[in-house]
């Protein structure tokens, strides 16, 4: 009898564990799909652009060339600075999607190059982070951000009419914007073992 008890006691902690995993866990996600892109001059320069760690983006930006769940999505996109040493924050929101950076990497510099006078370099990495929307769930992006500059100068030293445009390209990579997690993982396997254990002391 007490062996019946117990292993009855432990088949219901197995299926609690298992529902506890399953209500702990997300739910089928509806995950954004598409592309867009987005483009505008830099209102702060300093040698140009190759030397900034900060974008000060202008305004008005202009998304273009939207694809997937971003279809339509065009027009002017409220924008904040990008910061390549510490980025965070939403940094484009347009058609009721936001886009929050979390990373910057694969930072590659051109620096400036001059030649009869007019003087030119760029600035370039690779964004990462969160695209949200109403009816979507969280959903990773990943995009390319590119800035060119422009002066007159000589001997890579602008001397003046410095000028700075970027542009970028952002894909939703259809998954979830974090990982599941580690305690999650471990009720289920709990459930699942437990299970396991009270099938093979019946058999």
């Amino acid at each position: 009898m007490r062996r019946t008890t117990l292993k009855t006691k432990f088949a219901g902690i197995s299926a609690a564990a298992l529902l506890a995993a399953s209500l702990s866990a997300p739910a089928s996600a509806a995950f954004i799909s598409g592309s867009i892109s987005f483009s505008d001059g830099l209102d702060t320069l300093g040698n140009i652009v190759s030397d900034l760690t900060t974008f000060d983006i202008g305004a008005p930006t202009i998304a273009s060339g939207a694809t997937g769940d971003f279809g339509g999505t065009a027009g002017v996109t409220a924008t904040t600075d990008i910061d390549t040493i510490a980025p965070g924050g939403v940094i484009y929101s347009v058609g009721g999607f936001s886009f929050t950076l979390t990373s910057v990497s694969g930072i590659t510099t051109n620096p400036i190059a001059c030649a009869g006078g007019l003087c030119t370099d760029s600035k370039s990495f690779t964004m990462g982070g969160t695209v949200t929307g109403a009816g979507f769930d969280p959903t990773a992006f990943l995009g390319n951000f590119t800035a060119n500059g422009t002066c007159q100068g000589a001997a890579g030293v602008c001397t003046g009419n410095q000028s700075g445009s970027w542009s970028s390209s952002i894909v939703a990579l259809e998954r979830p914007s974090d990982t599941p997690v580690p305690a999650t993982l471990a009720l289920i396997g709990l459930g699942l073992a437990g299970l396991g254990w009270t099938r093979r002391a019946k058999a």
